[in-house]
């Protein structure tokens, strides 16, 4: 079988449009959350209107694809939760997976669509995208019912934003190191995953 067509198995339809949807929503939320914080363009309160409009827009789009991401692992014929959740045969691979990306070795047999560092990896993502969501609403709403974030967990407004402003700094280190490893590992699965990959390529065998 072909790479191409073992990529398009690995990663269904639903779910490369999803990851298109989540990576566009997670860009677009980084690019207007700097420019909330700190304008860099000047342009009055025009651009600060936009930024905020695609900002909560975008925000939007991230939870509907986080949420639907979320239930396609558990439900439906393309559910992958396991893949997701290392086991015990899972951590035994992570030293042999740390060598392979220092050069050392080839990436061992894996059993499952990743190697238990993407899936601990993906899974911080998820939180990360999580924390991301309940910070920004008990921003936007400070005295709603998620007040207790801005003055129960953390104790005000100004914690809860530079949270806020830290994850967003992990999100775009995660985002680095997951592009270079999938062009290292295998640029193809980037074509795949973002579409791009031809019809006729993906059938063939």
């Amino acid at each position: 079988m072909a790479e191409s067509q073992i990529q398009a198995e690995r990663h269904p339809i639903p779910y490369r449009i999803l990851h298109l949807v989540i990576i566009t929503s997670v860009l677009l939320l980084i690019v207007t959350g700097f420019y909330i914080h700190r304008p860099f363009i000047g342009g009055g309160g025009f651009l600060m209107s936009l930024a905020l409009g695609v900002h909560f827009f975008a925000a939007g789009i991230l939870i509907i694809g986080v949420v639907l991401r979320i239930l396609a692992m558990f439900f439906g014929r393309n559910r992958d939760w396991p893949s997701f959740i290392p086991n015990g045969d899972d951590i035994k691979l992570i030293p042999q997976v740390i060598a392979h990306y220092l050069h050392l070795r080839d990436m061992p047999e894996l059993t499952k669509k990743y190697n238990p560092l993407q899936m601990m990896a993906y899974i911080g993502a998820f939180v990360m995208a999580i924390l991301q969501i309940i910070t920004g609403f008990a921003l936007l709403y400070p005295e709603g019912w998620l007040g207790f974030i801005n003055y129960g967990i953390f104790n005000n407004e100004i914690e809860v934003r530079m949270a806020h402003y830290i994850i967003t700094w992990l999100f775009i280190l995660f985002l680095m190191i997951h592009l270079y490893l999938a062009i290292r590992e295998n640029f193809l699965e980037i074509k795949v995953m973002h579409l791009m990959a031809k019809e006729e390529e993906t059938a063939k065998e």
